[in-house]
């Protein structure tokens, strides 16, 4: 019995500690972007407030598709879950208002776009290779 309630103990802390490494949320923009973001400078960047960066250069967002943990970031920053997210962007873009943000399967693609266009700012995961990016939350 105590071999059990050990083996069992033993077995719950793993799983305490598995769920605690989770990826946490980075948001990138391209290493050529000197600008400061805070999280309400983000949050305007990321719902389409802010169209241009102090820069000068024009907002572009990458996000990822059907990933849980973009998506809880997304929800994080946005104060948006994804599907509300994609609608309010459908909106803005039907309109004239502004352009959906580019979406991504896979983190190293977005992380690509993101080094190749100086205005973009995206979110992937801090597990994600994020050489030639500069991380900013």
């Amino acid at each position: 019995m105590k071999t059990l309630i050990k083996s069992l103990v033993i077995a719950s802390a793993t799983l305490v500690s598995v769920n605690l490494i989770q990826a946490a949320p980075a948001v990138v923009v391209n290493s050529d972007n000197a600008d400061a973001v805070d999280g309400e400078s983000l949050n305007a960047y990321l719902v389409g407030k802010r169209k241009f960066w102090e820069g000068g250069s024009e907002v572009v967002i990458a996000v990822l598709k059907d990933d849980a943990d973009a998506n809880g970031a997304l929800e994080q920053f946005t104060k948006m879950d994804d599907s509300r997210f994609k609608s309010h962007w459908q909106r803005l873009a039907f309109s004239g208002r502004g352009t959906m943000p580019k979406q991504f399967s896979d983190p190293e693609a977005l992380v690509a776009f993101i080094k190749l266009n100086k205005g973009a700012i995206g979110l992937v995961t801090d597990t994600a290779d994020l050489s030639g990016v500069k991380k900013v939350n």
